[in-house]
Order: C-alpha cells, then structure tokens, then sequence
C-alpha cells in the first residue's frame, strides 16, 4: 500500500485533543530547527492569527487585490480591515441597512441575503456620508 493511501493520524479525533497534539507537533517541529532558527520560528507560533468565514467572491477579490499590488492576501486583508474598523469608529460605515434578524441564539443580526454581492457591485454604499444607503 502507497503512502497516499493513509489516513491523518489526527483523523476522527476530538477538535480539542488533535489541537493539543497539534501544538505538541509544532513544538517539536521548532526544537529540531537549528538554534538561530528556533528563536524565529517561537516568535512566528506566538503571533495571533484569526480564522474568518469569508465568502469566496471577497476571498477572489482579495487575492487579485494582492496580486496587482504585489502584495500578500494576509497584508492586503490587514489593511481593508483596518480601513474599515476606522471608518466605523469614526461613524463613516454603516452597517445598519445590510443586516438582518439572526436566528442564530448567540448573535442578534445576520447580514442580508445578497448583500455581500451587492457590496462589490457598487448597488450597496456602506459609507455613512454617501446620503443614502441603498442605491
């Protein structure tokens, strides 16, 4: 039997105990690193990364944003995000016409259906200034 055949080690076990084995994988990856490298890559482990359901249009439109500018899709993401996190704190984003009642008990809105769409198209202003909201 070829190698390609063979289940993950981690397969079917519980989210908790394959993320702490996980974890004890890493360590051990970075203790066989040379010692210049160790201190690198213990720096790299320790930075926060978030994981976010994006719709794949934005995820598209993200990585060519990336390829025309030369740069990562985690450094482009970065900065639309930041852009936009400064805009709503400054109340120039307005989320208010794009969500919707969630059915969901731990969250109190959803966005629309096709609203995302909408967005990228240009038929949805989110900028607060823009007069109106829907066009």
């Amino acid at each position: 039997m070829t190698g390609n055949n063979r289940r993950s080690p981690l397969a079917g076990i519980d989210p908790a105990v394959a993320s702490i084995l996980s974890e004890a994988e890493k360590k051990r990856q970075i203790q066989s690193l040379p010692r210049g490298q160790q201190k690198r890559a213990r720096q790299q482990a320790k930075r926060p990364r978030v994981m976010l359901d994006i719709p794949e249009v934005v995820q598209e439109e993200i990585a060519r944003i990336a390829q025309t500018e030369g740069m990562s899709v985690s450094a482009v993401a970065t900065l639309l995000l930041a852009d936009a996190v400064r805009r709503y704190h400054t109340r120039r984003l307005n989320l208010t016409n794009v969500k919707r009642m969630s059915r969901s008990p731990r969250y109190e809105w959803a966005l629309r259906e096709g609203v995302v769409d909408s967005v990228l198209k240009g038929d949805i202003d989110l900028t607060e200034d823009s007069g109106k909201v829907w066009r």
